[in-house]
């Protein structure tokens, strides 16, 4: 399995499991206090911005682990091999960004329904989170699939 595919599999993995620990913190164990200590737009904006900040420092610390480990594993004295991209690679990343652009574009629009339905902003925050959400799997998804037919 090649280098690019393993990444693209740890992202994956963590990208679920990082957004699946926040929203059970957030829902799950804090859910009564949060909620009811805010108005709704306050608590979704709270949300979204302490989200994503939670996120980016989590990634940064897993991929730092990800490539110690493998380092560590493979024996490798030139860690440059981690960071390796070449053209084919920057094709991939460019298809898989594409298609999950057009998924968060849609997201947005579908996420404007609700509101324009009279329903409460929640249910726009949802959709815009949940279309933002298989948007970043799906990219991670589609480089493994573009690595592994070119493969």
């Amino acid at each position: 399995m090649s280098i690019q595919i393993q990444k693209s599999i740890f992202n994956l993995v963590t990208t679920i499991l990082s957004i699946g620990v926040y929203l059970i913190y957030v829902f799950g164990i804090n859910g009564d206090i949060n909620i009811s200590k805010m108005t709704e737009i306050q608590f979704w904006g709270s949300f979204i911005l302490t989200m994503t900040g939670v996120l980016i420092v989590a990634k940064i610390i897993l991929f730092i682990l990800f490539a110690i480990f493998k380092t560590m594993v493979s024996g490798r004295k030139n860690v440059e091999d981690l960071g390796f991209v070449d053209e084919r690679d920057k094709l991939i990343e460019t298809k898989s960004g594409r298609y999950s652009h057009w998924i968060a574009i849609v997201g947005f629009i579908v996420s404007m329904i609700p509101l324009s339905m009279g329903y409460g902003v929640q249910y726009m925050f949802l959709t815009i989170l949940s279309c933002g959400f298989i948007a970043t799997v799906m990219s991670d998804v589609w480089k493994i699939y573009f690595y592994s037919k070119e493969a």
